[in-house]
């Protein structure tokens, strides 16, 4: 098994930074999911704000700098100390602190919207009462993710999907942080653990997808309406009963077991 890209996502739901390498900690990689949108203080996804995949995040040497449908950069300013107020998120509550006017000012010219900036600054142990999150119990998680704190995929599984559908689609629509080769498709069901250059990973369950797989992450202006694809096609053949999210997988959530730094081309150990 080959590291085949690397992915983070700084805002929850913006377009995908790819890396060469990142360094790795027990929440996850280091920038990935550290910032979200909010309208009236509610968190913001694609699934809420489709206009989010056309939103570029890159997050370099402490540095959050944003473009919108290709505009002009605007680089975030410093956070001050401003108070961190909770946010619920799924299995535990999450200290946010608001970035400011000036970004906000910007991001609701953006979007049409008023819309804020906050970033996770603060978490707490998550607990979620399902057996197949049992391995992260207890763990903490002050990033945005939903659940896990990584997403890995893989490439014959995505290959083996495009071969059932009429138009062909590409990964980024599953938004995975990891994306390996050299496995059978859907073999990453059956990981337990695995090592990935100098970092052991626990597989946690199955991903199971939403509705935010069925839009075009291309930056060209494409539609923000959903498709039904490839969702519908996935349901046929790779729903599990009893799922904690409708039961339709594609990927495996990982939870980093010890901190590191992974790189593209690195192989399992």
């Amino acid at each position: 098994m080959r590291v085949d890209s690397l992915w983070i996502y700084p805002i929850k739901g913006c377009r995908g930074q790819a890396l060469d390498a990142v360094d790795v900690t027990t929440e996850g990689f280091d920038g990935d999911r550290q910032f979200v949108l909010t309208d009236s203080g509610v968190p913001q996804s694609q699934k809420s704000l489709p206009a989010l995949k056309d939103l570029s995040a890159t997050w370099q040497a402490g540095q959050l700098t944003l473009s919108f449908k290709g505009g002009d950069p605007f680089q975030v300013p410093a956070e001050s100390h401003r108070q961190k107020e909770p946010m619920p998120l799924i299995g535990r509550t999450v200290g946010v602190i608001d970035l400011g006017e000036p970004v906000a000012q910007w991001l609701s010219e953006a979007f049409g919207k008023r819309l804020r900036l906050v970033k996770a600054a603060a978490g707490e142990a998550i607990s979620i009462p399902l057996p197949v999150f049992a391995r992260l119990e207890g763990t903490v998680q002050s990033k945005t993710v939903d659940v896990a704190p990584l997403l890995l995929a893989n490439q014959a599984s995505l290959d083996d999907l495009n071969q059932r559908l009429e138009a062909p689609v590409p990964m980024d629509r599953f938004r995975a942080n990891i994306v390996v080769s050299g496995l059978a498709a859907y073999a990453e069901d059956a990981l337990d653990t695995l090592l990935l250059g100098e970092v052991s990973f626990d597989a946690v369950t199955a991903c199971e997808r939403c509705a935010v797989t069925t839009f075009d992450q291309a930056p060209d202006g494409a539609s923000d309406v959903a498709s039904k694809e490839p969702l519908r096609t996935l349901s046929r053949y790779r729903r599990r009963e009893n799922g904690y999210a409708g039961g339709v997988m594609f990927g495996t959530y990982i939870a980093p077991l010890k901190v590191g730094r992974i790189h593209v081309g690195d192989y399992a150990g």
